[in-house]
């Protein structure tokens, strides 16, 4: 967003990045034997797991926040540029779209393992969030504004630096040797890993077939076999739900709703959250020593944040969510 903060996060980055790719080239099969305690209670309503705690709120939210309690430091040393608006769910739909297995992350969003609820049948059907809360070319100006460059490129960096620093120790989004950062991609990564292997427990595929068998009667001619497999291709296609600004259809809706009622009344949606939560409460050494290093207070870090954009950011049109 700026090259301050790049350069005062850099260390960090290349921590995390190294760390990773250590792990890649020297992985050997470790068994995952070590009790971990749950950083949250159980809540198949809410989908909450066990390793949530460790997971940082979306990088767009968490950059925004901290643009904002910069702003009267950086105004004292000459950089007096406001921030755009933008909202909280514009930045977390914005974070997820881009954190997705799909993009090759191996420690994708927690939003893309979470099975399909009533209440997002009932208002979006497939479609994903909107990301037009994120102000994504009101944002992209203000970042490369050439005066605003030119009042960094004069300031102080020490000035600069410290306005950042203070800002991030504010928010609890300091994390100078990435302890955080790393804990956070081993649960998103862990997490992930275990939404996909739950589908394979022998309960979870035995609903799985009685999902089908409530859904035949009024699904899609090319009904999946398994809910994680919805929308279909031909619902692609029809209703353009890889395409967030195409309106959600009563079509859409209608089939939506009878796959969020059928993982319920088939028992899948409560087989799949029983088989995901167990398959978190043991981890490898090498994981555990991971998540042990770092404070599962991420939460209250994204509670914070929320209540900065709400208190300091500008408001945003009327129309937008």
């Amino acid at each position: 967003m700026q090259i301050t903060r790049r350069v005062t996060k850099a260390g960090t980055l290349a921590l995390v990045v190294v760390g990773l790719g250590a792990g890649v080239v020297h992985a050997l099969p470790e068994r995952a034997d070590v009790a971990i305690a749950p950083t949250t209670e159980r809540s198949p309503g809410a989908w909450a797991m066990p390793l949530d705690g460790y997971v940082q709120p979306g990088w767009d939210k968490q950059d925004y926040a901290e643009d904002l309690v910069v702003q009267p430091c950086l105004r004292d040393v000459g950089i007096d540029f406001p921030v755009p608006w933008a909202t909280i769910a514009g930045l977390e739909a914005s974070s997820d779209a881009s954190e997705t297995p799909e993009r090759g992350n191996p420690a994708p969003a927690l939003s893309g393992s979470v099975p399909l609820g009533a209440e997002l049948a009932r208002t979006r059907g497939y479609h994903g969030p909107s990301t037009a809360g994120a102000n994504e070319d009101g944002m992209r100006a203000w970042g490369q504004d050439p005066a605003r460059n030119a009042a960094f490129a004069a300031a102080s960096d020490t000035a600069t630096t410290r306005c950042f620093r203070q800002g991030y120790r504010t928010l609890g989004t300091d994390d100078e040797d990435g302890r955080a950062q790393s804990a956070s991609l081993v649960a998103k990564r862990l997490t992930y890993l275990a939404a996909v292997d739950a589908r394979t427990d022998d309960t979870v595929v035995r609903a799985a077939a009685e999902w089908h068998a409530c859904m035949a009667p009024a699904g899609p001619p090319d009904l999946p076999a398994t809910p994680d497999r919805m929308p279909s291709r031909s619902m692609q296609v029809e209703y353009g739900t890889n395409i967030r600004s195409t309106p959600v259809r009563d079509g859409e809706i209608a089939i939506a709703v009878r796959d969020a009622g059928c993982q319920d009344s088939s028992g899948y949606r409560s087989a799949l959250y029983d088989a995901e939560w167990s398959r978190l409460l043991h981890v490898t050494a090498s994981d555990a020593a991971v998540l042990r290093a770092a404070t599962a207070d991420q939460p209250a870090v994204d509670r914070r944040l929320d209540e900065t954009i709400r208190r300091l950011a500008p408001k945003a049109p009327a129309d937008v969510d």
